[in-house]
């Protein structure tokens, strides 16, 4: 943490005032994943605070050490140009000042990732938007509800039985999925809440679907293959996915964690949590395998934590992304349910 240090968040600005709430949000996860002293949006022009405002205001609270970091894609004029001058201006004005000038966006391989993740969701929601449920999921449904014993599965948890069965096509799972006393709602308090989905590797980060969790701002996040995670773990000889948890702490805090694919990162997650890390709000915990799956679920079931897990060898990245899309559905029901009501 560097609570001495302040960030000036730089935008462009705009008349609308609803193009100028995103940088606001986007300081809001900045300064609570960063740990800096502050950090203030601005904007360049069009709206409020401009930059000389946005450096009497950290000035005023004490801040002598301040990052500008420009928002901004393109190392247009406003990079190479106008925010330097700015950054002279205000350094004239405030005798003994810090000004640290942050690179702009630019390329970036996570931008290609949010990238690519847009392009698919259009995909998604041109079938499932304005229609619904494709009539061959609506058929599946059918089918499953047709051969499913309902008997003695809780009515909050059969939606997310009923999705995992769709996703495996495995009736199996009807007997091995594992829910602890009020899981299912944690989760979908969760993620109403906005709270971060956190998960143990890309391939559930990417079947996650993102459109159904925006409403609610929650995000989801997956640090395995980030450089210094994978330095971590190197160095400490673990898993990556087991350093990746380690990185995750921060956003733990009433979080809901999605394990599909790696037990050792289950395993390193409730370590963290025995050892005073911050407890998620639910950890859906389904790593498959042969090696220490069904091991690290047993202590996940044990552990007096929120779960929904797998017993036994079974389940997969998969089971993970139904698990977390079907409490994504039914928070947007209670939602919906919510309104109603009003």
């Amino acid at each position: 943490m560097d609570t001495d240090k302040a960030i000036l968040l730089l935008g462009h600005g705009s008349k609308a005032k609803e193009a100028n709430e995103t940088l606001k949000k986007v300081a809001v996860a900045v300064k609570r994943a960063g740990g800096y002293g502050e950090v203030l949006p601005a904007f360049l022009q069009l709206a409020d605070p401009d930059f000389q405002e946005g450096v009497n205001s950290l000035v005023a609270k004490g801040f002598n050490d301040i990052v500008v970091m420009p928002y901004f894609l393109y190392p247009g004029l406003h990079v190479t140009q106008d925010i330097p001058a700015e950054i002279e201006k205000a350094l004239s004005a405030h005798q003994g000042l810090k000004i640290t000038y942050a690179k702009w966006l630019g390329f970036h391989d996570k931008l290609i990732d949010i990238t690519l993740e847009r392009l698919a969701e259009t995909q998604v929601k041109a079938v499932e938007a304005p229609l619904g449920r494709h009539p061959i999921e609506e058929e599946s449904f059918r089918i499953i509800g047709g051969e499913l014993d309902e008997r003695g599965i809780s009515p909050i948890e059969l939606p997310i039985v009923k999705r995992v069965i769709h996703t495996t096509a495995d009736f199996e799972f009807r007997e091995l999925l594992r829910f602890s006393p009020g899981a299912v709602e944690a989760g979908i308090e969760a993620i109403r809440a906005g709270r971060p989905v956190i998960t143990d590797v890309r391939m559930v980060e990417a079947g996650v679907m993102k459109y159904r969790l925006d409403p609610f701002g929650a995000k989801v996040y997956c640090f395995s293959s980030d450089k210094d995670v994978e330095l971590t773990a190197r160095m400490e000889n673990i898993t990556k996915t087991a350093a990746s948890m380690r990185k995750a702490v921060r956003l733990l805090n009433g979080s809901v964690v999605a394990i599909g694919n790696a037990p050792t990162a289950l395993f390193e997650l409730l370590r963290l949590i025995r050892a005073g890390a911050p407890r998620p709000a639910l950890i859906i915990g389904v790593p498959v395998g042969f090696v220490g799956a069904a091991e690290a679920k047993e202590e996940l079931m044990k552990s007096g934590l929120e779960f929904i897990a797998s017993s036994g060898r079974k389940g997969g990245s998969t089971v993970a992304v139904a698990i977390v899309n079907a409490l994504a559905i039914e928070a947007a029901n209670a939602a919906e349910k919510a309104g109603a009501r009003i």
